[in-house]
């Protein structure tokens, strides 16, 4: 049975040979069925084609030749147009699709008891079907096949696809009636267009929905049988590649023949696409040399052969070093690689001559280096006894421990330094690390201490040891410079009446966490950062020193001055009438006063206060005018005078 492969064949020669009938504008190919597909007469003369139809010697000539049939009544009915399903049939049986056995429906209305289903499925790749969005697709089998689907058809069928159109706009300026073919199927008719598989008619249109006749299939299957006639008297052409030498008895034979010709290589079919070109992979099993045969063949028989030679030999291991350094400070070194043999079993790794790998491809190894120049001979040996080596060099100098100290200031205010770093050696898991001749490291790679200064200028030297005795060594110098306590007196006034003063503030020292604070030599800090003190003023400039002494005897002074002004009581004295009838009178008031508690009141020279901020007194008045004179004094001889006058007479 002639497969796909001829199908194809046959429609290339559709473009390359067959001319375009004009009232046809172009056709598919096709075969003639009755309406029903069943079989009917052949080798006849039909009653309705007279030998001037334009399609007889087609029709004629087909009919003869078993392609295409007439009806029952020995008509052929040219101008009767083909249904969807008659298409599918004409299309399987004309270029013998192979026919599917009994599978599930593709389309809703060609069910498996429809005398079309196995052609339509068959030719189901090639032809427009429809699907909507929702719901199973259908094919519509009795409609008209019409000259878009013959379009479909041949650019599927001929392996075409968008890629392939040149010029996107061709059917814009080619035909009037581009809106009425179908939008989702305009790229087919395109490249049908473009490839000259279908054209359009004189008016510049195309009709896309208009059927095909039985005639124009006829007519256009006949012209393409007969351009076809001589296109395989001779083999296809061949060209083919293979390589000289294998090492693991694969190998691929390559090549180019002519669409759709068969190719055989050492007589196993080979895989062509639709451009003609092969590709396919082979395996020897037994190292020699092969003889490896290429045939292209046509579907007539005739042929072309190329015979290749391939040597199949088996090299020593594949050994493959990773990289090493030229160079390393550290007295071990870590080797790894892989190795691996086309005989299918893994080789033995040597370094040295002492054995690091047997049955696994991949290998690691520890070597030890001694200081100076170390050689690494790596050695693979396969069951066969083929070896391969690779030679490296390596050289070891040992450079000390890694030390590295913490940045640490110039200059410092405190008395101690807190120093740190970090030490590692390669070779050494805890070196050892000294501080001007003291360990102060502890096992771990970090390492910490505090340091007691002395004024002045301190070195520092770190010396980092490791098992091997490589010495590093790091020097560092630090000045610490002593300084008096931070101290701050909290605000206070030039100027105060009140003779009672609070005063307060801080102190603080980086060397002495209580520093002592004294004023006018008097100690009055209680070993807080935070102090306070009540004092008594002298009337006049009061000079308050405040100093902050640290334990190391560093001292901070600072001086400040207030000078206590004294007034006199505050006095008041309730109102009192100008004039009065009667000979006595009540006279009160109130006194107060900030330096004193108890200030004494007079009443024009006598004591009337009783010890309390209220005072009262009932004095005799005399006829006429009478001075009554308020006087207030507290206990640092402040006074203050308050006047009345008062007229007793009828």
């Amino acid at each position: 049975m002639i497969k796909r492969k001829m199908f194809l064949f046959l429609l290339t020669f559709i473009v390359a040979l067959c001319p375009t009938y004009v009232a046809l504008a172009d056709n598919t190919v096709l075969q003639n069925q009755a309406v029903d597909g069943g079989v009917i007469n052949q080798n006849i003369t039909f009653i309705d084609l007279s030998s001037d139809h334009w399609a007889y010697q087609a029709i004629s000539d087909m009919n003869k030749r078993g392609f295409i049939n007439g009806y029952d009544d020995k008509s052929f009915k040219p101008a009767n147009p083909i249904t969807r399903q008659e298409f599918a049939k004409l299309i399987a049986t004309s270029f013998y699709l192979d026919l599917p056995s009994q599978t599930a429906a593709t389309f809703a209305d060609v069910q498996s008891d429809l005398w079309s289903y196995k052609y339509v499925e068959a030719a189901k790749d090639y032809l427009t079907g429809y699907y909507p969005p929702k719901g199973k697709a259908f094919f519509s089998p009795d409609t008209n096949a019409t000259r878009e689907d013959v379009a479909v058809a041949l650019v599927k069928v001929l392996g075409f696809t968008q890629k392939d159109l040149q010029d996107p706009d061709i059917l814009s300026y080619k035909f009037r009636d581009i809106d009425q073919i179908s939008y989702n199927l305009r790229d087919y008719v395109a490249i049908a267009t473009e490839k000259s598989l279908i054209n359009g008619y004189d008016d510049g249109t195309f009709r896309p929905e208009q059927p095909i006749t039985r005639a124009e299939v006829a007519s256009l299957l006949y012209r393409c049988i007969k351009s076809s006639s001589g296109d395989q008297t001779n083999g296809p052409t061949l060209k083919a590649s293979v390589p000289v030498n294998t090492t693991d008895g694969t190998y691929y034979v390559s090549g180019q023949t002519d669409k759709n010709a068969k190719v055989m290589i050492n007589d196993e079919e080979a895989q062509v696409d639709e451009n003609g070109q092969f590709r396919e992979g082979f395996k020897l099993d037994k190292e020699g040399t092969y003889n490896i045969v290429i045939t292209a063949k046509w579907s007539n028989g005739k042929s072309n052969s190329i015979t290749k030679k391939i040597k199949f030999e088996m090299p020593g291991p594949t050994l493959t070093v990773d990289d090493l350094p030229d160079t390393t400070d550290i007295n071990t070194v870590s080797v790894s690689g892989s190795v691996q043999d086309e005989n299918g079993r893994t080789p033995t790794v040597y370094l040295n001559d002492k054995k690091i790998s047997t049955g696994y491809s991949y290998f690691s190894a520890t070597a030890n280096l001694v200081e100076g120049e170390n050689t690494l001979v790596f050695k693979a040996t396969n069951s066969n006894g083929k070896t391969t080596t690779i030679t490296k060099q390596i050289t070891y100098s040992d450079n000390g421990p890694s030390l590295k100290i913490d940045d640490i200031p110039d200059t410092t205010s405190l008395s101690t330094v807190s120093v740190s770093g970090t030490v590692q050696d390669k070779n050494d898991d805890q070196p050892i690390v000294q501080l001007n001749n003291v360990k102060i490291s502890n096992g771990y790679s970090y390492f910490s201490k505090t340091v007691d200064l002395q004024e002045g200028e301190n070195i520092l030297v770190f010396k980092a040891i490791n098992k091997l005795g490589k010495v590093t060594t790091i020097t560092k110098r630090i000045t610490w410079t002593a300084g008096g306590p931070a101290l701050k007196i909290d605000d206070l006034p030039e100027v105060v009446t009140n003779q009672s003063l609070s005063v307060s503030g801080t102190v603080s020292d980086k060397n002495d966490s209580n520093p002592i604070v004294r004023l006018n030599n008097e100690k009055i800090s209680n070993g807080y950062s935070y102090f306070s003190k009540t004092i008594t003023l002298k009337e006049g400039a009061n000079t308050l020193v405040f100093e902050a002494t640290n334990s190391v005897g560093k001292k901070t002074t600072i001086t400040k001055t207030v000078t206590l002004k004294v007034n006199g009581p505050v006095l008041r004295v309730n109102d009192l009438p100008d004039s009065v009838t009667k000979s006595s009178l009540d006279v009160s008031g109130t006194v107060s006063d900030i330096n004193d508690s108890f200030p004494v009141v007079y009443l024009n020279n006598v004591k009337i206060s009783n010890g309390y901020s209220y005072f009262s007194k009932t004095i005799t008045l005399q006829l006429g005018a009478n001075d009554l004179v308020f006087k207030a004094t507290n206990s640092i001889g402040g006074t203050t005078t308050v006047t009345k006058s008062v007229y007793y007479g009828n």
